[in-house]
């Protein structure tokens, strides 16, 4: 059995739902694929940047959400390696 666009869309989404978490990953319906994967990494570039700020600042917490964003930016990277190859394949998801 061959994976289809649908399901492999599927796939890569609900990876991106895990990896990102439901606060950042929002299924937008006709938005494609990458563009949702940027759109993540963009906003946990935002988070790095927030954390680095606290960091700065001496606040507590802001080296676990600077660490945070950089694993999930590690994850979202591999993600969209993933997706550049199903594109390859079957077109924009």
């Amino acid at each position: 059995m061959q994976p289809t666009s649908e399901a492999t869309r599927q796939a890569l989404l609900k990876l991106l739902a895990l990896a990102a978490g439901q606060g950042l990953s929002d299924n937008r319906g006709p938005e494609s694929v990458n563009d949702q994967i940027e759109r993540c990494i963009e906003r946990t570039k935002a988070e790095a940047s927030e954390g680095a700020a606290l960091i700065d600042a001496c606040a507590p917490h802001g080296r676990a959400m600077l660490t945070q964003a950089q694993k999930r930016l590690e994850q979202l990277e591999a993600i969209k390696t993933l997706e550049k190859l199903a594109r390859s394949t079957f077109g924009t998801l």
